[in-house]
C-alpha cells in the first residue's frame, strides 16, 4: 500500500503568489482611480454646467477676522538675499504710472498666477502611463515567472503611486491663481489658504512686499512682487509666499505703490486719486461688461463714475473717503 504525500509548495513559490496577489490588488487600485477620474470627465462634458456667480480670481470676496496671536506661528523660513524689501514713505504724494492693482473703494486685490503649477500637475499623464506598463506586464510575469520582471513592475507602481500622491498635494494646497484682499474699513489683509479652501487676515503691519529681479530668457530681466505674512495659522502645513501679477518697474514704482496702499488703508485720510486712473480703465474697458464693473468695483462706485480724464491723463476733482 502506497503512502499518498501531500504536495507542499516551496516557500518562494508562495511568497512570489503573494506578491502578485499585493500586485494586482495596486494594480485594481490605480485601473479603478483612473475609470473614476475618465468617469468624471464624461460626466462633465455631458452635463452642462450649472450657473455660477461672477467672482474675482475664482473666490468670492469676503473678509476673515484677525487671526489670533495664539492661534498663529511667526514665519519660519528666511527671506532669499536677491529679494529688496519695499518700504513705505507716507509724506511724499505720488501719481501712480501704469497702476493695474485691482482696486474699488472698499478694498484692493493684489493677486498673481503659478503657471509652473499646470505643469506639474501634468505629470499624472507619467503615473498613467505607468500604472498601464506595469498593468500589461502583469500576464508575462504570470506566465515566465521572471525575478526582474516582477522588480519591474514593482518599481512602476512605486514610481505611479508616488506621481499621484505628488499630484493630489499640489492640487489640493496650491492654486492657479490666488488673490490677497486689503479691506479698508477695518484694516485687514485677507489671505487665501491651499486652492482657495480658506482664508486668513493680518493687520497691515504685519505684511511687508519684496521685489526680485527674474531673467525671462533672452538677457531679458524683469522684476516680480512678492506679499510677504509675518505669521500663519497653526493648522497651515505650507507656509509659502503670494506672488502678485503687479510687475514693478524698480524700487521707487515699488514704493509708490506701497506707500499709496497704506494711504488707502489710513481711514482717516480720502482715498488717493492714483486708485482713480484704475477705477476709469475698469469703466470703459471693452472686455467688461456692467456686471463684470459692478464685481469688481461695487455698485455703489460704478454709480459715482466718472473718476479719472483718461484723454488728458488727469483726475477728476472727486474725494472719495
Amino acid at each position: 500500500m502506497k503512502a499518498h504525500h501531500k504536495e507542499v509548495s516551496p516557500p518562494h513559490n508562495r511568497i512570489r503568489k503573494k506578491v502578485v496577489a499585493l500586485l494586482a490588488l495596486g494594480f485594481q487600485k490605480i485601473v479603478s482611480k483612473v475609470m473614476e477620474t475618465e468617469g468624471k470627465k464624461e460626466t462633465q462634458t455631458l452635463t452642462p454646467p450649472a450657473p455660477v456667480d461672477k467672482v474675482v480670481h475664482d473666490r468670492p470676496i469676503e473678509e476673515t477676522p484677525l487671526l489670533k496671536i495664539e492661534d498663529s506661528i511667526p514665519r519660519d523660513f528666511n527671506i532669499s538675499k536677491g529679494m529688496q524689501k519695499v518700504a513705505v514713505n507716507s509724506k511724499a504724494d505720488f501719481v501712480l504710472q501704469d497702476n493695474n492693482v485691482l482696486s474699488s473703494n472698499q478694498r484692493i486685490a493684489l493677486g498673481g498666477a503659478d503657471f509652473a503649477r499646470a505643469g506639474k500637475l501634468a505629470n499624472i499623464v507619467f503615473a498613467y502611463m505607468a500604472s498601464i506598463f506595469a498593468l500589461v506586464c502583469l500576464p508575462v510575469y504570470l506566465k515566465e515567472s521572471e525575478p526582474h520582471i516582477l522588480y519591474l513592475m514593482i518599481g512602476l507602481v512605486v514610481f505611479a503611486s508616488f506621481v499621484f500622491y505628488r499630484v493630489q498635494r499640489i492640487k489640493h494646497y496650491t492654486s492657479e491663481v490666488l488673490r490677497v484682499d486689503f479691506f479698508r474699513n477695518t484694516g485687514l489683509v485677507t489671505f487665501p489658504i491651499g486652492n482657495n479652501e480658506g482664508s486668513f487676515s493680518l493687520t497691515l503691519d504685519e505684511v511687508e512686499l519684496y521685489i526680485v529681479k527674474v531673467s525671462s530668457g533672452k538677457g531679458v530681466r524683469h522684476n516680480l512682487a512678492f506679499l510677504a505674512p509675518l505669521r500663519y495659522p497653526k493648522t497651515l502645513k505650507r507656509q509659502t509666499l503670494y506672488s502678485t501679477d503687479w510687475e514693478p518697474k524698480d524700487m521707487d514704482s515699488s514704493v509708490q505703490l506701497w506707500s499709496e496702499i497704506h494711504r488707502f488703508m489710513d481711514t482717516t485720510q480720502p482715498i488717493p486719486s492714483s486708485f482713480y486712473k484704475g477705477w476709469q480703465e475698469t469703466i470703459e474697458s471693452p472686455y467688461l461688461d456692467h456686471q463684470d464693473h459692478i464685481q469688481i468695483l461695487g455698485e455703489d462706485l460704478v454709480k459715482q463714475a466718472p473718476f479719472y480724464d483718461l484723454k488728458n491723463n488727469r483726475p477728476l476733482d472727486k474725494v472719495f473717503w
